[in-house]
């Protein structure tokens, strides 16, 4: 296929390991862009797009997603992600934290944008792990008090985020099934 965005669409897979290299401000200058170009519903523009870079803030937020979970009292949750050694955001070297004001089409509008980062990750030579479980880490007083102090303005609710960096593991995309096509002709 000769199409750029086609062959990343097609080739990205979710990464959950990443080697220990920073990406270049051109990079993330372009990730930027991606978030930025994502189109929202009325063209409300209500997204804030966290993008952390610095190793302790995104080690504070992989440890309060188990602290959320262990707070909501799903202990069986939180085992499974001890079991896996605690890693929820994989160490990357970029998460990108999408927060949104309440509205009908804020969760709609939060996956478009994560996609474009995906897609736009992927297409830069990176790789990328979507996530929803850093919700959990963003609930109650102190994932108010977390939001706040990655910038977050009040009234803005975490709604999905994506780790991106140099993947350091092999990982195929997932295979798809055709019969989940419906066509009215």
């Amino acid at each position: 296929m000769n199409n750029p965005i086609m062959e990343a669409i097609l080739s990205r897979s979710s990464i959950r390991a990443y080697k220990d290299t920073e990406l270049t401000e051109g990079q993330l200058d372009a990730l930027k862009k991606a978030a930025l170009a994502s189109p929202t519903a009325m063209n409300r523009q209500n997204q804030r797009f966290v993008f952390v870079t610095n190793k302790e803030m995104i080690e504070k937020i992989n440890s309060a997603v188990l602290d959320g979970v262990i707070a909501s009292g799903n202990m069986e949750f939180a085992e499974r992600i001890r079991s896996r050694g605690g890693r929820i955001l994989y160490s990357p070297p970029l998460f990108v934290g999408i927060f949104a004001m309440d509205g009908h089409y804020a969760g709609v509008d939060a996956g478009i944008a994560v996609e474009n980062l995906a897609i736009a990750a992927k297409s830069l030579g990176l790789d990328s792990v979507i996530l929803g479980m850093p919700s959990a880490a963003f609930a109650g007083e102190a994932g108010r008090e977390l939001a706040a102090s990655l910038g977050v303005p009040e009234g803005f609710e975490f709604r999905i985020g994506i780790s991106i960096g140099y993947k350091d593991t092999e990982k195929e995309p997932h295979e798809w099934d055709e019969s989940h096509i419906i066509e009215v002709k």
